[in-house]
């Protein structure tokens, strides 16, 4: 779509000045044209660019609550009546039960003579809920393991994140040495 063949220099000789500046005026009026197609092509891509990143924000968050819903769903079927029968127990959130749940050891270990399934849940329960008396407005955020003793079952040490009404974060517990 070019006036000129693919030569690097065109034989313009033949023409005169009124219709190379012709030619030149054609040119560059197409040469406007289509800096103006470039600029709205590019205004469009930023639009759909800035609608893909909405929406893939949205799924995001939707993802995330879908997760969260079903992980407070296991966190019911897991906790079940023994444990919901502790003082206190009232204190815990959906959200922080569920934190327990997902992220305690959640190894079986009635094989090994334990009478409990979670060796594990009813201590954490009982952590978290004496920090929430000392402490009403913390939130458990994160629970994660810090260590454990080498017994069967074994003696986990957990690390627990809180979040106060602030936004302040507070971390506690790991491995625990005690002296002999």
């Amino acid at each position: 779509m070019s006036f000129f063949c693919e030569e690097s220099n065109p034989d313009l000789s033949g023409k005169t000045n009124e219709e190379l500046v012709s030619i030149q005026n054609e040119l560059n009026e197409k040469k406007q044209n289509i800096g103006q197609e470039r600029i709205k092509v590019n205004k469009t891509l930023r639009l759909y660019d800035i609608q893909l990143k909405d929406i893939e924000k949205d799924l995001k968050i939707i993802v995330n609550e879908i997760k969260r819903r079903k992980d407070i769903e296991e966190a019911k079927n897991i906790i079940g009546t023994d444990i919901s029968s502790i003082e206190g127990f009232e204190l815990l959130s959906e959200d922080e039960l569920s934190v327990i749940t997902t992220n305690m050891d959640r190894t079986d270990y009635r094989k090994h003579g334990v009478p409990i399934r979670f060796y594990d849940l009813e201590r954490i329960c009982k952590e978290v809920i004496n920090i929430k008396k000392k402490y009403p407005k913390w939130t458990l955020t994160s629970l994660a393991r810090g260590g454990q003793y080498d017994t069967l079952p074994p003696h986990t040490f957990y690390r627990y994140e809180y979040k106060d009404e602030y936004g302040c974060h507070f971390n506690l517990g790991g491995i625990q040495i005690l002296s002999s």
